[in-house]
């Protein structure tokens, strides 16, 4: 009997004890519901929203930056620091970035506009370096210049 007895006390402080945990899992177990429904309303609301300005396509400002190497041959460290001081200054070119080798050094330029406006700019800015008779090879993104 006594065995009953102390199995039925502890059943009842246990019960309660694990109705009580059981009440908080369910708690956190409907917030994360609310969560996970919150965030797919979400999700569809941006899919939506980029069907609706895809149709209208993307405008260009005319801000975006473009990137474009200009691979120089035949040239010495003193001309590329020259060159790549004056393209700094030049207009519609954010920053630049030298490398030099002996075999063939190169510019990276960070612009605006596409590679056939900036080479305009640049035979501006250096028009000796950027002569016509001086470019070896052009495309989009690259402008290859060999210097004799």
């Amino acid at each position: 009997m006594k065995k009953i007895m102390i199995i039925c006390a502890a059943l009842m402080v246990f019960g309660s004890t694990l109705t009580k945990a059981q009440a908080i899992l369910d708690k956190v177990d409907r917030a994360t519901d609310k969560a996970d429904r919150a965030g797919r309303t979400a999700d569809r609301t941006k899919s939506t929203g980029d069907k609706i300005l895809g149709l209208f396509g993307k405008k260009k400002d005319g801000t975006s930056t473009e990137k474009t190497t200009v691979k120089l041959t035949g040239v010495d460290f003193s001309t590329l620091k020259a060159i790549n001081d004056k393209l700094q200054t030049a207009k519609g070119i954010e920053s630049t970035k030298m490398k030099y080798s002996a075999s063939g050094s190169s510019i990276v330029l960070q612009h605006v506009g596409s590679t056939t406006d900036i080479l305009k700019t640049l035979q501006k800015a250096a028009p000796d370096v950027f002569a016509e008779k001086n470019i070896d090879g052009m495309d989009d993104g690259e402008i290859s210049i060999k210097l004799k």
